[in-house]
């Protein structure tokens, strides 16, 4: 959406295609019991410029703290999941220590400083990261930091923003991970978020409910779309703000080596269950619980700082991949696998459930690859031949909201100069298929 916005305050018209029957990708509003939620990303970060910015230009937005205190299961009892808990590093320093892993560890907290010095390292591209991977020949994360830290820090970044195990996420990407370490986050308060939302589908040509499925060409450049009816429609500049492999779909035939090298980019599916109970379902000492390995939940937590009777419980990892398929979803049967850990610490096992929303995305959560910096340097190579196409998306700049703006920003700037490069005249609109916020 970060694309439509930006040709729009350029002067330029912009239409939207939209696949489904509403804008926003993952945090497209939801409904439960009569109140609007998000099955999506819902947190901003305090070092989300740039999306801040974005949602700014609408009016004056207004933040409310997020901030539940989140916990982990050590030797079973809930224990602070906080890099400031002195009694987290204690945890940790023992364990790394006994496990003769303290060099991965001072690794580890290296890189959180660099990314805490310097936010542009929490996004793909970054040189701080790019260069390490070149060095050290992109290990995965547990070759260069330990299993001991895996175990008790990175899965739960790489479960719940990757839907990936730490054994499936390098050492190259590892900035985007780290930004959640370094950040605070607030919510939107209110509707905010979808009445943008809404807002935007409004103020521009939006065309919901309408795949894309290839492209045309004027001479050398890219020309239109083609919808899924055959219809065809002419711009100066095509956006595509969607996931890598439908990207790949779309370009298949105008570019069979792009859309190859995009389909090397790895996602995995994730399934979310929003929960209402009749009573806080967390006790005052913490307000979200990561679960453990071997389990299909991999966090639950409230949905907000005053609404601890409503949990959102994420399903993501390797224990959840088989059983969130979209033939195999079994929403009640996940929520009361996860009711059932969540209430052996939480007074969620003597509360009454009211509803639920629930939702499985496939594809889901983009864990990249190795060497990703790479494979984006030749996709920015291959987008050369074909002028008046842009890509944005999770697999460009990173999957948190500020770093998608921040590709939707960059694709648009892209096609606003093909325009400007090709003909100074009046451009006509700028198309962009948007799926991902």
């Amino acid at each position: 959406m970060a694309g439509p916005e930006e040709v729009g305050a350029r002067g330029h018209l912009a239409e939207i295609f939209e696949a489904t029957a509403s804008l926003g990708g993952r945090i497209a509003p939801d409904e439960l019991a009569s109140r609007e939620i998000f099955l999506g990303g819902k947190n901003i970060g305090r070092r989300y410029r740039r999306f801040r910015e974005l949602f700014g230009r609408r009016g004056r937005a207004e933040y409310e703290v997020f901030g539940p205190e989140s916990g982990q299961v050590w030797r079973g009892r809930v224990r602070e999941l906080s890099f400031s808990s002195p009694s987290m590093k204690l945890r940790l320093g023992t364990r790394l220590a006994l496990r003769g892993q303290l060099a991965g560890g001072r690794r580890f907290l290296r890189l959180a400083r660099q990314v805490k010095r310097d936010p542009q390292s929490a996004h793909l591209g970054d040189r701080f990261f790019e260069d390490l991977a070149l060095r050290t020949g992109d290990p995965t994360i547990p070759e260069y930091v330990g299993t001991a830290l895996c175990q008790d820090v990175v899965r739960h970044m790489t479960v719940r923003m990757n839907g990936a195990e730490p054994e499936e996420c390098h050492l190259g990407n590892m900035g985007t991970n780290l930004g959640l370490v370094v950040d605070r986050f607030d919510q939107l308060a209110g509707t905010a978020l979808g009445d943008w939302i809404r807002t935007v589908q409004a103020v521009n040509k939006t065309h919901v409910r309408t795949r894309i499925v290839g492209l045309t060409r004027e001479g050398e450049r890219v020309g239109g779309i083609v919808c899924g009816d055959g219809d065809e429609r002419h711009f100066d500049g095509v956006v595509l703000a969607v996931p890598a492999h439908a990207a790949a779909l779309v370009i298949g035939e105008q570019e069979p080596a792009l859309s190859n090298l995009l389909c090397t980019i790895r996602y995995y599916p994730v399934g979310v269950v929003v929960a209402e109970y009749d009573r806080p379902a967390f006790p005052e000492a913490f307000a979200a619980l990561t679960a453990p390995a071997g389990m299909a939940l991999s966090n639950a937590g409230s949905y907000g700082l005053r609404d601890r009777n409503v949990v959102r419980y994420t399903f993501s990892g390797r224990s959840a991949r088989d059983r969130i398929r979209p033939d195999l979803f079994d929403p009640e049967a996940l929520l009361s696998e996860a009711e059932g850990f969540l209430g052996r610490y939480a007074p969620v096992a003597r509360a009454r459930r009211l509803d639920f929303a629930a939702r499985a995305f496939q594809p889901g959560l983009c864990a990249y690859r190795q060497d990703h910096a790479a494979c984006l340097r030749e996709v920015r190579t291959r987008l050369s031949a074909l002028p008046g196409l842009a890509l944005a998306g999770d697999y460009m700049r990173g999957a948190s909201l500020d770093a998608c703006v921040r590709s939707g920003q960059e694709a648009a700037e892209r096609v606003l100069t093909g325009i400007r490069r090709n003909d100074g005249s009046q451009a006509e609109p700028v198309g962009g298929h948007s799926r991902v916020g």
